[in-house]
């Protein structure tokens, strides 16, 4: 059972703290290290904890790779987890990019996320950030106990935003990550401003029994003053527990350091969980104000505009399409401003850093997976093209040429966020890869997969 939780206390929305946005904070609040904070949840079928890990990485620690207007830097992250015998159980690593502009802004950061599962026991986790211009290295471990069984309610996880998992509109963005039946932009240590002031968290219940419990949220500054409270709801969760969830407006809470407490007072017990948050002045406001966007499709023939349209139906909501094929050629341009200005990650700064990635991905995909053949199918439009365009490139790729009666295929794995595996069969042998099979339910598999592939080509995947 999801609960949703609704308090208005006359107080507007946040400033997103996701991967490559400026999250300035308060400014008697230093900064110059890495912080390392992680938050579980149990899964009780496989007696696992799902851990997702937040790394924030001040911009201080960063030089400028390349300079002037359109300058970057860039930095490598990489996640190590160890269990108490010191074996290595994950390693991952990926490359970010920050407009140089933003390393200027007084104390700002960038939020990472990572994430893992893990049987009972206790573990070291350990960030490493290396900066690509002055190649330095920085650190930063936190030892985590998994769950050894099923507690009565998860961490608690903040959240700058949160949308419905369900309809067309299920591709994550910067800083998203799926819980439960909602998609949740997730900011460790989040910081509120006087004019950006929701706060938004999720926590999961768990119980073998159905019950009714009161659910409340309580903001604390220091260790025991309450400052706001909302009042208790009545809560009846089904056999296995629940999620609780909503949003809190705390428009007019003074500057400071607070936490974020949800209480579950149950028949017998009361549990609660607490997670820090700030909340800024108007100068943090001012830190934070972005320059006016630039206009990419003014120039733009309808011709090109078309060309940029064409791949959306990748992250294209329901409601979105048929409408672009009706429009004149201003009506598209308006279209595409707007389409992209809904999936922007860092509003207002002159570079929307998902429609470059999406588009970078785009001519990846042409590059690396065009068809031959008759129907010369350019590579975003084809199976392998759509996953690359979707997901990003696969951490583990397993590729084996025809041998005997097996045709050629590829296997891609992913690790980071999600564990799924995809099956690419080459039924023609001239390189024209067909998904075959996934254990992504969003994307369809052949009923037939298996005879497709043979039995050992179908072990082999099952071993990858």
């Amino acid at each position: 059972m999801t609960v949703m939780l609704r308090q208005s206390l006359g107080m507007a929305a946040l400033v997103a703290c996701s991967a490559a946005r400026a999250a300035a904070q308060t400014p008697q609040q230093p900064t110059a290290s890495l912080e390392l904070d992680a938050v579980r949840f149990y899964r009780s079928a496989s007696t696992q904890t799902v851990v997702d890990g937040f790394g924030r990485v001040p911009f201080t620690l960063l030089d400028a790779l390349t300079r002037g207007p359109d300058g970057v830097a860039a930095y490598r992250v990489t996640i190590s987890v160890r269990d108490s015998a010191n074996l290595e159980l994950v390693n991952q690593s990926w490359t970010r990019t920050v407009p140089a502009r933003m390393l200027s802004v007084a104390r700002g950061s960038a939020l990472e996320h990572f994430t893992f599962a893990a049987k009972p026991g206790t573990y070291v986790v350990e960030l490493t950030v290396r900066d690509s211009a002055s190649q330095r290295v920085t650190r930063q471990r936190v030892s985590l106990a998994t769950y050894a069984a099923a507690p009565p309610v998860s961490d608690l996880l903040l959240a700058t935003g949160m949308r419905p998992a369900g309809g067309a509109d299920t591709a994550l963005g910067s800083g998203e990550l799926r819980k439960g039946g909602v998609i949740v932009e997730a900011a460790d240590r989040p910081l509120l401003t006087p004019q950006q002031a929701q706060l938004g968290y999720y926590v999961e219940r768990y119980s073998q029994m159905p019950e009714t419990a009161a659910v409340s949220a309580r903001i604390v500054r220091g260790d025991t003053t309450t400052v706001v409270k909302t009042a208790p709801q009545v809560v009846t969760f089904g056999s296995g527990g629940g999620i609780m969830r909503g949003m809190v407006d705390l428009t007019g809470l003074p500057p400071g350091e607070y936490a974020f407490e949800v209480i579950v007072k149950g028949h017998d017990t009361t549990v609660a969980r607490r997670a820090p948050f700030r909340m800024g002045g108007m100068e943090t406001v001012a830190l934070t104000a972005p320059a006016a966007p630039a206009d990419t499709f003014a120039q733009l023939s309808e011709a090109q505009l078309d060309t940029l349209y064409a791949p959306l139906v990748y992250v294209m909501t329901s409601d979105e399409m048929g409408i672009y094929s009706t429009l004149t050629v201003q009506g598209k341009r308006d279209f595409l401003r707007r389409f992209w200005a809904k999936r922007d990650p860092t509003p207002g700064t002159p570079l929307n850093e998902f429609q470059r990635d999406f588009y970078a991905r785009i001519k990846e995909a042409n590059r690396r997976f065009r068809e031959g053949g008759a129907a010369e199918i350019p590579g975003w439009r084809t199976d392998r093209g759509r996953i690359f365009i979707k997901y990003g490139p696969p951490q583990e790729v397993m590729q084996r040429p025809q041998a005997g009666n097996t045709l050629p295929y590829e296997v891609w794995k992913y690790t980071r966020n999600r564990a799924l595996k995809y099956v690419f069969l080459d039924q023609t042998q001239f390189g024209n890869y067909a998904l075959i099979w996934t254990d992504d339910r969003r994307e369809p598999s052949r009923p037939n997969w298996e005879s497709l592939l043979g039995p050992e080509a179908v072990q082999d995947v099952e071993r990858f």
